[in-house]
């Protein structure tokens, strides 16, 4: 059997941002879903790397709270500085997934 060299091996394609996104959120879920704060599911690796992606994640973000309300309040927070949710709907976690979709319907996002 030929063994191709190195320089004639196609290079493995870069995960896409999305799939990048499923598979953290994935480990992060896995995880962290037995954690009732927060705050401390917050700081996994996982989820502080999806931070770090920055604003190309934030439809990924959307689309997941949308479909599976996923809580990636503090995430979104901190990648676009925004606070769409009013203080009388802090801890009502479908009134905050709308005021979230609200604002990035509103900020031209699309998921």
């Amino acid at each position: 059997m030929a063994t191709v060299p190195a320089k004639q091996r196609p290079e493995p394609s870069p995960e896409s941002i999305e799939s990048r996104f499923r598979r953290l959120a994935a480990v992060w879920d896995t995880e962290t879903g037995f954690l009732s704060s927060m705050e401390e599911a917050s700081k996994h690796p996982a989820y502080q790397e999806i931070i770090g992606m920055g604003p190309a994640v934030v439809p990924f973000l959307l689309r997941d709270m949308q479909d599976n309300h996923q809580h990636w309040f503090i995430a979104l927070r901190r990648i676009t500085g925004a606070q769409p949710v009013p203080l009388e709907a802090a801890g009502n976690i479908p009134r905050m997934v709308e005021a979230w979709l609200a604002w990035g319907r509103e900020n031209g996002y699309r998921w």
